[in-house]
């Protein structure tokens, strides 16, 4: 085990622990500890007879142990040490434990392990204390805890203890300690205090008043203060002294005010300031003011060599930009003083050093300006130079109207300090102003000690005069690095920063020590160490104590870095008898080791207790000291000896000991000067300046800036900038950016300062860093001339969606820059201003036939306004006359048509309101049945004392029915006994149909077939009867000649003779002379008291507009008998049929294209008469520059025809929304079948949009494509020379990645400009490209109307015929084919062509090398030719996969569109079925065939015919290797599946394609399918990398969802995608490359042989020379040769001549002399 110390700085810390109490060191305070009975005679003491000098005891324990303890009242603390040894003592079982508690607080648990009770015979005694008889153990009970009450009560319990238990401990050595604060802080840990007393803050880890926002005051005791007392200013450490002030200079101090002293200079253009004294609250302030505007104060002067104090109230609003850090600038002389940034608060900085503060005032109150603040400012100076001038002036961001600033109460005193005074901290004397709480000296009581004052010095040091000296250092070069482990006072702890190793430690001989009994056995302590400055000597001493050795066997070893180490050995100690553990005497012995070396700054020191055979021995340090010898001041590295080798190059002897250009400061360090100056006396006190640089008030300015500026020269700026801050230019992700370091811009090129950018002035954008003027209706535009940011004055627009569009009530006519107003009447209108598309709501208007006409229940007067029709009325002529009745009132028109009235059924029951009438009424005064004023005819009126309303019963002969209907008892057959409609004759009992009934049938007693003698009618229409025949009729019906009743015509109550001769109207007319016939043959009836028209009943009378039988609505006529609109009716109606146009927008057009073709179409056929530029006109809205051509496709006939243009649109600048309006001027020129003419003036379509990308955009486009070009070309060479010297699977996987990368194109994203163009260049990898040379579709089209696939597909030619996608994947079929024919054709050939070659004629001379190098290449590609045509059956399995995306998508785009109805598509889904099921099919087949045992792959027949599925695949032990081809295709269907099945639901599709991509990399990564690691890591790499794209691209989609980017945030994003592709494309460049390398060198012999020559010529050795050009031959082939030459002749002449013509073998030899 290891003890490793981490290393870190030394701190000087001024709080820290401190020791507080020690006690049961001896017998002397146990009388302080209680037992559980409260009882301090109780506890046990035990003296030790080994010992008795020391007096040592143990305090036995008790149920519980407790000590209270009062803490410290006059300093303030955070934490204590709680310390103290305990003694196990006799048998403890697993439930005992003990608890210490502070304060009731839990801070230690612990239970003795008893399995590793150790057998000592404690040293205090020499039987087992308190009368125990087994083994004990001791222990170390060590807590830290934060703690800061006044009253310590520490509490130790015995918990879980049991009557008859023989458990026991006693504790010994309780040591308390706490960690002190600073004076002024609360709480503190070791290095920094945390919180602060009431009143101060933390201010750099101490507590202080706040620098910025308070004054510190000592009266006597620290102040902090908002402001210095009366006669008092701040110094510049910010105390407040006593001083002399005088006024030199006030303005703007009256709460209110009229009258200014400064002289206004506004912004040159963008200025907004109106009236320079505004009202804040209740008082005045000078301002706002905002942009760059300025005010200045040229009649003050202050005189040089004088003290001044500028003070004023500044008010800010508005909310401050992070993109524009935004200041205010003051100026003294035209030469920049100070500056105050805006960052939520105020931030002041001056160039002089003598103090300045901003400090909060309050929020102020204003209705006008939003957030706003008030700041006090105080700025204190020394001047060196008169000033007669100051000026404030602002950098604040343009076009922000809420951004002002304005001052009040400005007030400038001069001022004298006559002495200064502070008081220190923590009992200093005296100390430094900025750390009060370091003493400098201490008084007489206390002892001054590392910056503390203390009241006794730590033991390694002696008292000297109130010092604390320690006699170890005599050099001041000389440090402490470690110091510890002295006594138990902890004051020296605090130069060692870790606490690790202070966990472990324990008590010895009244001192803390580091190990000891029980802690420090067989381990290593290191302890790594590291100084701020290098030291080149090291001095490690300690005490080293050896405890219980037994053995004496114990050493201990000591080394230092890397040095020899130092052992100590158990016997060269003195012994100091025995102290603690068993009944051995303990050894301390000193150790020190010097060393010397080159200067570093790190040491390691090793410590290492080596206990040997001494198993219960420890070893244990304390006085422990690294003393450092460190470099020389100013010295980087020095020798052994201190002698400096590299020196900081500051040091000299010009300045205070320092070179020109830097000062002293206050730690003693060369300090650079401020900018500009060349010499200096301190931080802000230049002497002299640099070149370009004049010295203002002890300050360095540019000449040029007037500023302190670094980059002085301003010979390097940005172009936009005339001054600038720097040279450096903000570089983008993907383009550059306008740097932010402008100082002014140069307005020549129509660029102004906004803060630290250059913008360009209203009017133009910036493109390139260039300003470009705006569009002309642009007031204001960026990125483009159309995108605009506010429009001109004057020209009756308004900004809606980035264009200025004519506002509310205008219309562009034609293409004028300032719109015409529309009609009065129109809201909105197009083209005229008399064409209304909208009317004003408040006129009652809706726009009809491009007017506005009054709305229902209005009527036009002849003002804007429509007035109000009569309630009753749904449309009306005047406020009199109603033209219809509203439904939902069941009304109808009146028989004069000038009122709506109550239909049948209905009643007036408010003055709008007809209520429905009781069931058994027809017509009635209220809805109750006692209401009816008219019965229906199948009621009768049943009048008691009102005549005028009864209530109507059923008419004899009738019965009411459960639904409340009166039915007729005829209708009733066979009706019970019991019901009204029942009726027997003779039966005695008179029934509804019997006058009477008397038992008989006699005729003589006047009851003559239950009927009376003068009563033979049962009509009720009869009121008497005569012999069966009617003598009177009821009301409304007359009696005929026939003695029956007819009734009147409905014109009349009454009549006689006739239905027409009325004795009483039913409507009277006007004058009272006779009725007003309302007849229903004629259209009419009677409704109440008025003769009203029946609408649906086929006849068209006066008030009706139709009628065609029916009541019903959209068939022409509605159920108000008015004609509907878009019909018109004669006897019958018909709908009226305009003729319109139709566009058809060309899907192939681009919105990066200027072009756009666009076709018109009438929908109906028309005649035609006249030119098409007599009869229309086209342009295009919002856009000035445009060409339109069109050519006329239209197929004219003698009579009627289909109009058919197709216009070619070129637009000549960019636009966001172009509209084409085709505008008929002619309209009489074109008519329909109908004879109507076009209904509209103007037809409107929207084209897509005009974008052309940015210069930058574009280059970097075309860039990139042709750096992805280039390295395609690479990677098809490489494919090329691996089909012609082997390796072509290398070909195969990069074709899969390359297609997958080229179908990314159709996830359904709108893509910018740069990936829409750059995808285009992987349009080769897919095999669509003979869809060119092969137009199915075009065929098919002919006899079908084949479906449109998704917008994507069928813009790159995609159908969703499967016959039509199906022809590419068929013809590299076919190819394949045709080139395993002709592959076997020239094998034949060249067969024939080797063997003449090679066997000449006897006769014939010997072959020249240059035939024998044709025999080789020919033999090579023999061998080529032979393997295609073994391997054929492999290659069509190879092709399929190569063209499974092509073959999928095919699939796919068939199955998503399935038309069943035609022969043609449904043949093509059944063939499309099919071919799925095979591809199915064939996977299956796949797997079972990998699922074979091993040997099978083998086989070389296998390998030829089937070796594609599982070629360069690891075939081992884990099956899933197995499948990785058979996974590839089915992943390339699952690719194509999402794509197709999911295009319409884009973040899904992309989502699903990702997850193929990783999970296909996550089975890559766990299974390693591949024998290549170099293809496994491209796979791999690929996978992730087209993964990553995809995210890309999901962003696109989100995108479309939320519209969250602009143009450029859509650039940059495909920036992204772009990097990815190419990163892939170049990865696969590089793996491919190392791929075909390793390959050739493999397979070929000379390429290995070349690169070892290659290898030989770098190392100059000469190769031998091959003196036999046939062997020579051979290795430039890449054969070696294994016989001699005389063999392979004798090989060859012994071969059966039976099988060759006569010939000789030929060989060629060559001398060495030869050529």
């Amino acid at each position: 085990m290891q003890f490793l110390v981490l290393s870190v700085f030394i701190m000087k810390i001024h709080c820290g622990w401190e020791l507080y109490i020690s006690e049961l060191m001896d017998s002397s305070t146990f009388y302080l500890w209680k037992n559980s009975n409260n009882i301090p005679s109780s506890n046990l003491l035990l003296v030790c007879d080994l010992q008795p000098a020391l007096n040592s005891k143990i305090l036995q324990g008790d149920l519980s142990l407790t000590r209270i303890i009062s803490m410290s009242a006059t300093r303030g603390f955070s934490k204590i040490r709680i310390s103290f040894d305990i003694y196990y003592l006799g048998q403890w079982n697993i439930a005992e434990a003990i608890t210490v508690y502070a304060n009731s607080l839990l801070v230690h648990y612990e239970t003795p392990k008893t399995y590793i009770l150790e057998d000592f015979p404690m040293r205090y005694c020499v039987q087992r204390p308190f009368g125990k008889s087994t083994s004990e153990k001791i222990s170390r009970i060590d807590q830290i805890i934060s703690f800061n009450d006044p009253q310590l009560n520490i509490e130790i319990v015995h918990e879980q203890v049991t009557s008859g238990s023989t458990s026991d401990y006693g504790i010994t050595n309780f040591v308390l300690q706490v960690f002190y604060c600073d004076d002024l802080c609360e709480e503190c840990d070791e290095y920094q205090c945390l919180t602060c007393k009431l009143g101060y803050e933390l201010v750099q880890q101490q507590c202080r008043c706040n620098p910025t926002s308070k004054f510190s005051y000592f009266n006597p005791n620290l102040q902090c203060l908002d402001e210095c007392p009366i006669n008092h200013v701040p110094d510049q450490n910010g105390i407040c002294q006593l001083a002399t002030i005088t006024n030199i200079y006030v303005d703007l101090e009256q709460d209110n005010f009229g009258t200014y002293k400064f002289q206004f200079i506004p912004d040159k253009y963008y200025s907004t300031v109106q009236l320079m004294v505004q009202t804040i609250g209740t008082k005045s302030v000078a301002g706002m003011f905002g942009n760059t505007d300025k005010i200045v104060y040229n009649d003050i002067l202050l005189p040089a060599n004088e003290k001044y104090e500028m003070k004023f109230t500044l008010y800010m609003t508005g909310r401050f930009s992070s993109q524009f850090p935004e200041e205010i600038l003051i100026s003294f002389n035209k030469f920049v003083v100070a500056k105050i940034d805006d960052f939520h608060t105020a931030f002041l900085y001056s160039y002089f050093k003598q103090g300045y503060r901003a400090l909060p005032k309050e929020i102020c109150n204003s209705a006008q300006f939003q957030t706003c603040k008030s700041y006090s400012i105080s700025i204190m100076f020394d001047l060196s130079e008169t000033v007669s001038e100051i000026e404030f002036s602002s950098k604040y961001a343009l076009y922000k109207s809420s951004r002002k600033w304005g001052i009040r109460d400005f007030v400038v005193n001069k001022y004298s300090i006559p002495s200064s005074s502070m008081n220190c901290l923590n009992n200093c004397l005296t100390c430094e102003f900025k750390t009060p709480d370091i003493c400098l000296s201490c008084g007489s009581s206390k002892n001054l000690f590392k910056g503390m004052c203390i009241d006794q010095c730590p033991d390694y040091t002696s008292a000297v005069s109130n010092v604390c000296v320690d006699s170890q250092m005599v050099n001041l070069n000389q440090e402490y690095l470690v110091n510890m482990f002295h006594d138990l006072n902890p004051y020296y702890l605090e130069s060692y920063a870790n606490k690790l190793s202070m966990k472990s430690y324990s008590y010895f001989m009244n001192k803390i020590i580091l190990g000891g009994l029980g802690i420090w056995s067989n381990e290593q302590v290191i302890h790594r160490l590291k100084n701020k400055k290098p030291f080149y000597r090291i001095k490690v001493e300690f005490m080293l104590v050896f405890i219980d050795s037994k053995n004496n066997q114990i050493q201990f070893r000591t080394s230092v870095n890397t040095e020899i180490s130092t052992y100590s050995m158990f016997g060269s100690g003195i012994s100091v008898g025995n102290q603690v553990g068993q009944n051995e005497i303990e050894v301390i012995q000193s150790v020190s080791y010097t060393k010397s070396f080159q200067s570093t700054d790190e040491l390691s020191v090793q410590l290492h207790c080596i206990r040997n055979i001494d198993s219960e021995a420890y070893c244990g340090i304390y006085d422990y000291r690294i003393i450092i010898w460190t470099c020389q001041d100013y010295c980087l590295e020095c020798d052994d000896n201190g002698n400096c080798l590299n020196s900081i190059n500051t040091q000299s002897t010009d300045i205070n000991g320092c070179k020109s250009g830097y000062y002293k400061n206050i730690n003693g360090e060369c300090t650079i000067c401020d900018i500009g100056c060349s010499t200096c006396t301190g931080y802000q006190d230049c002497v002299t300046c640099k070149a370009g640089y004049e010295l203002r008030n002890k300050i360095c300015y540019c000449s040029i800036l007037k500023d302190v500026v670094e980059y002085c020269s301003q010979s390097n700026c940005f172009h936009n900038c005339q001054t600038c801050l720097n040279d450096r230019v903000d570089v983008g992700v993907i383009r550059p950016k306008h740097p932010k370091n402008c100082l002014s811009c140069d307005e020549s090129k129509n660029l102004w300062l906004n803060v630290n950018q250059c913008t360009c002035l209203d009017g133009y954008y910036m493109e390139n860093f260039s300003c470009y003027i705006c569009y002309p209706t642009c007031r204001k535009c960026q990125d483009r001339a159309r995108d605009c940011l506010a429009c001109i004055p004057g020209q009756n627009r308004v900004l809606e969606s980035s264009s200025c569009e004519c506002q509310t009530g205008y219309f562009q006519e034609d293409n004028d820059l300032v719109c015409s107003k529309c009609s009065d009447l129109c809201l909105e209108c197009n083209f005229t201003k008399d064409q209304c598309s909208q009317c004003y709501p408040a006129h009652y208007r809706t726009p009809t036939n491009d007017t506005c006409i009054c709305m229902d229940g209005y009527y036009d007067v002849g003002q804007l306004i429509c007035q109000k029709c009569p309630s009753t009325c749904k449309t009306c002529f005047d406020a009199h006359t109603c033209t219809s009745c509203y439904d939902d009132q069941y009304r109808i028109m009146s028989i004069n048509n000038s009122t709506c009235t109550c239909k049948s059924g209905y009643f007036q029951q408010s003055s709008d309101v007809c209520g429905q009438c009781h069931l058994s009424c027809l017509e009635c005064s209220n809805n109750t049945s006692q209401s009816c004023t008219r019965c229906p005819s199948t009621r009768e009126p049943q009048i008691t004392n009102n005549t005028l309303q009864f209530s109507c019963k059923c008419r004899r002969g009738y019965y009411e029915s459960n639904d409340k209907q009166c039915l007729s008892c005829q209708d009733y057959i066979n009706p019970p006994v019991t019901h009204y409609c029942y009726s027997k004759c003779g039966d005695g009992i008179l029934q509804w149909n019997e006058d009477c009934d008397d038992g008989n049938n006699n005729y003589r007693d006047n009851c003559y077939k239950c009927l009376n003698g003068n009563s033979f009618c049962l009509d009720y229409t009869c009121t008497s009867c005569d012999a069966g025949r009617c003598s009177g009729c009821i009301d409304g019906f007359y009696l005929t000649q026939e003695f029956i009743c007819l009734p009147c015509d409905p014109s009349c109550k009454t009549c006689v003779n006739r239905s027409d001769n009325c004795t009483d109207c039913m409507v009277y007319q006007s004058d009272g002379s006779g009725c007003v016939m309302c007849n229903q043959e004629q259209g009419y009836q009677v409704q109440g008291d008025q003769c009203v028209n029946i609408c649906g009943d086929g006849i068209k009378v006066k008030n009706e507009q139709c009628d065609d039988g029916n009541v019903d609505n959209n068939d022409g006529c509605n159920h108000s008998c008015q004609v509907e609109d878009g019909y018109q009716c004669q006897t019958l109606c018909e709908k009226i049929l305009y003729p319109s146009i139709l566009f058809e927008l060309n899907p192939q057009d681009v919105k990066y294209n200027s072009q756009r073709t666009v076709r018109i179409k009438t929908d109906q056929l028309v005649s035609i008469s006249g030119s098409i530029n007599s009869i229309m006109k086209f342009k295009i809205n919002n856009l000035n520059q445009y060409d339109i051509t069109f050519v006329d496709l239209t197929q004219y006939s003698d009579q009627y025809s289909h109009l058919f243009l197709e216009l070619n649109i070129q637009l000549q600048s960019v636009v966001s929304n172009p509209q084409l309006i085709c505008q008929i001027i002619n309209q009489d020129a074109i008519k329909n079948q109908q004879g109507n003419s076009f209904e509209h003036k103007n037809y409107v379509t929207s084209l897509l949009e005009f974008q052309t990308p940015s210069n930058s955009t574009e280059s970097a486009t075309d860039g990139l494509i042709k750096l992805s070009r280039y390295i395609l070309y690479l990677l098809l060479g490489f494919a090329i020379l691996a089909f012609l010297f082997g390796g072509l699977n290398i070909f195969w996987n990069l074709l899969d990645v390359l297609q997958l990368v080229s179908y990314l194109q159709f996830l359904n994203v709108e893509y910018p400009y740069n990936v829409k163009n750059y995808f285009t260049i992987f349009g080769f990898a897919q095999f669509d490209f003979l869809k060119q040379y092969i137009d199915l579709e075009q065929y098919i089209s002919q006899y079908v109307n084949t479906p449109d696939a998704d917008p994507k597909f069928r813009n790159e030619g995609y159908s969703t015929v499967f016959y039509v996608n199906i022809i590419t994947v068929l013809t590299v079929f076919i190819t394949t084919l045709v080139t395993f024919i002709a592959c076997r054709m020239l094998f034949s050939t060249l067969t024939k062509i080797s063997h003449s070659f090679i066997y000449a004629p006897i006769d014939s001379q010997e072959q020249s090398v240059c035939t024998f190098f044709i025999y080789r290449i020919t033999r090579n590609l023999q061998q080529s030719l032979l393997k295609i045509n073994q391997e054929f059956m492999s290659g069509v399995i190879r092709t399929f996969m190569a063209v499974a995306f092509d073959y999928n998508l095919a699939l796919f785009l068939q199955l998503k569109d399935v038309y069943l109805r035609d022969q043609i598509l449904f043949s093509s889904f059944v063939f499309c079925t099919i071919a799925l099921l095979l591809e199915l099919g064939f996977i299956y087949s796949s797997i079972l065939f990998m699922s074979k045992p091993d040997y099978v792959f083998k086989q070389k027949v296998i390998q030829n015919n089937l070796g594609a599925i599982y070629e360069g695949v690891k075939l081992e032990k884990n099956p899933f290797t197995y499948y990785f081809n058979i996974i590839i295709l089915i992943k390339k269907m699952l690719f194509m599946m999402f794509l197709v099945l999911f295009y319409t639901i884009p973040c899904i599709q992309i989502g699903l394609v990702s997850m193929l991509n990783m999970g296909m990399a996550a089975y890559l990564i766990k299974v390693k399918p591949l024998d290549d690691k170099d293809e496994l890591i491209k796979q791999v790499g690929s996978e992730l990398i087209i993964w990553l794209a995809e995210m890309f691209i999901l962003g696109f989609a989100i995108n479309q969802q939320t519209n969250q980017l602009e143009e450029n945030g859509k650039l940059n994003l495909g920036w992204f995608v772009i990097a990815s592709t190419s990163s892939l494309i170049l990865f696969q460049l590089i793996i491919d490359v190392k791929q075909h390398m390793n390959f050739l060198i493999h397979e070929y012999a000379v390429i290995k042989k070349l690169i070892d020559r290659i290898g030989l010529l770098i190392q100059r050795q000469e190769p031998e020379e091959e003196q036999n050009i046939f062997l020579q031959g051979k290795r430039r082939l890449g054969f070696e040769n294994t016989t001699s030459l005389n063999n392979l002749n004798s090989a060859k002449n012994n071969r059966s001549s039976s099988h060759f013509k006569q010939g000789r073998v030929i060989t060629f030899t060559v001398s060495s002399s030869s050529s």
